[in-house]
């Protein structure tokens, strides 16, 4: 629930992040986050505190499709009306539930569409009557560990539009009515979407991957030895030989779906980084050939050696991760399965280029993905991945897919429109 707007209350939000750099769109989300929209009222308020024009604060405020400056309803409902959602049938549901959501645009769940987000929660093959009784529903979240055998149900965003927290809400009742123990771990999502929700179940032989699996079939699987690998009809076998996976030689996704994205790693990377100077990383990464990810595929050691080369008092590592084109979420698969993969990446481009700030630009369209790196930056402040000689920030965007861009997302991390 959205507090009610008030100026002392407006003004202690604003001064709880007015000495970050490019304050203003920090400054809005937590206003909005409070009231949920941002009143006339609070304009001169920033302007004041922030010591820029009210024109500059409105000019931000009304450019950014999320920052709302009328009180909202009780839920915020949204479809995805990008291309991929489209062809799922989202302009049927739209028809049908009419004013009650606003479009979006791409909430990169695009292989189950079509998509929607109620409050925050990413749903898949909505239908105006899903959509409906989503609102204002209760999800439970059971507990990671206990001990006995491991089951794997993935806690992606894709996984979880699905039905994913259901079926693990299910498996701990029924094991625990059947007095077996079980050790659920939550993992990413290997990328199957039309598996999921996808339960893999350790063995002896190896993981024996059942899909996709709801919540009313948690009772027959236990029926036919689910924590042995028992036959199911839903059985698949063990995963690594499901023929769409034994295919592929994953490199960045290597242990997507394979380990708890929030169970700190072994930083392999890292500690070899320390062991080098700046250059030679750099020169190292030259050597490999490793290229950006993006459409230009641009080497990667070249861009290293221009800032290393560059004099400079403060250096910044951003990581763009305002992907917005329907079809395209690879980038959430990566940070929701294995976000300390590129926690380190950051750490180690930090290391070879003098930088000591890194900042994620993150679309505000995954709100999964936000509470995965958040919790995953306070774990490697913990293990020491992440500290006063480099930190990583996250910066939420404000639903402007013209940030995806080099130098808007750059203008829209000092705060700008």
């Amino acid at each position: 629930m959205h507090e009610p707007f008030s100026n002392s209350c407006a003004t202690t939000k604003i001064r709880e992040h007015k000495d970050r750099a490019g304050a203003l769109l920090p400054v809005l989300h937590a206003l909005m986050e409070t009231f949920g929209y941002i009143d006339d009222a609070a304009i001169p308020l920033i302007a004041s505190e922030l010591n820029i024009s009210k024109a500059e604060v409105h000019g931000v405020v009304s450019f950014y499709h999320d920052f709302r400056q009328t009180p909202p309803g009780a839920h915020k409902v949204q479809v995805c009306a990008a291309e991929a959602c489209q062809a799922r049938g989202c302009r049927e549901v739209l028809a049908q539930v009419g004013d009650e959501a606003e479009k979006v645009y791409c909430l990169g769940n695009c292989a189950l569409g079509p998509a929607a987000m109620v409050d925050g929660q990413l749903l898949g093959r909505v239908t105006a009557e899903s959509l409906r009784a989503a609102v204002g529903k209760a999800i439970a979240s059971p507990r990671r560990g206990g001990s006995g055998v491991r089951v794997y149900v993935p806690a992606d965003s894709a996984a979880l539009s699905v039905g994913a927290e259901d079926v693990a809400v299910a498996l701990c009742d029924e094991a625990a009515r059947r007095g077996l123990a079980v050790e659920l771990v939550r993992n990413g999502s290997r990328g199957a979407f039309w598996l999921e929700p996808l339960v893999e179940v350790e063995t002896a032989s190896g993981r024996v991957a059942y899909g996709p699996v709801s919540a009313g079939d948690v009772a027959g699987l236990f029926e036919a030895g689910l924590l042995q690998g028992g036959e199911h009809a839903l059985g698949l076998g063990l995963t690594e030989q499901i023929e769409w996976f034994a295919r592929q030689e994953r490199l960045t996704f290597a242990r997507c779906g394979v380990i708890d994205p929030l169970a700190v790693p072994t930083l392999a990377g890292w500690a070899r980084a320390q062991e080098l100077q700046p250059a030679e990383i750099v020169e190292m990464v030259l050597k490999s050939g490793l290229r950006g990810r993006g459409g230009a595929g641009f080497p990667t050691g070249i861009k290293w050696r221009t800032v290393l080369n560059t004099p400079a008092d403060q250096k910044y590592i951003v990581c763009n991760a305002d992907e917005g084109d329907s079809g395209t979420f690879a980038d959430r698969l990566l940070m929701e399965g294995d976000p300390f993969l590129l926690l380190e990446g950051m750490r180690i481009a930090g290391r070879a280029v003098g930088a000591t700030k890194g900042f994620i630009y993150l679309r505000s369209e995954y709100p999964h993905a936000h509470r995965t790196l958040m919790r995953a930056i306070e774990l490697a402040r913990g293990d020491g991945l992440l500290g006063a000689d480099f930190d990583i920030e996250v910066r939420l965007g404000a639903g402007a897919y013209i940030c995806g861009e080099e130098t808007s997302l750059l203008e829209s991390l000092e705060g700008k429109r």
